[in-house]
């Protein structure tokens, strides 16, 4: 019951959002269709739409192509592993999400900013585990 709860409070969520998902009837995530967030139908546009999504609205989703998914900007949701309060304050990050790329009211210079961010944690990471690796 809980699972279902979660299920149709994600739905609701990405609905009102302007998110539609892939009709389901039992699992632990969702199929969420966010082609129309993509600059182009390519996976390169799906990897880009996918940094912005964890590195700006700070959730952890993954891209349909890493699932094996044949069509770029379809993304795999998990709702079963966050409690109520979690997912309805990821809803809120998603509307406000979908509204700013809508609008266009990011500035150029803030994605320039954020972008040069996203490569230093990307670096950091993979000198993290460079250095592990040294150190065994």
């Amino acid at each position: 019951m809980r699972l279902k709860k979660r299920q149709r409070m994600l739905v609701d969520g990405l609905e009102k959002a302007g998110i539609k998902c892939h009709k389901g009837n039992a699992g632990l995530f969702s199929w969420v269709d966010m082609r129309h967030l993509l600059g182009a139908n390519t996976f390169e546009a799906e990897m880009e739409l996918w940094r912005k999504i964890v590195f700006e609205v700070r959730l952890n989703v993954s891209p349909g192509q890493s699932c094996h998914c044949s069509e770029p900007g379809w993304f795999r949701v998990c709702f079963a592993n966050m409690s109520e309060a979690t997912l309805d304050l990821a809803m809120k990050r998603f509307k406000a999400f979908v509204a700013d790329s809508t609008t266009n009211s990011t500035s150029n210079q803030l994605d320039t900013k954020r972008k040069s961010v996203a490569k230093w944690v990307f670096r950091l990471s993979v000198h993290d585990r460079t250095s592990e690796s040294r150190d065994r």
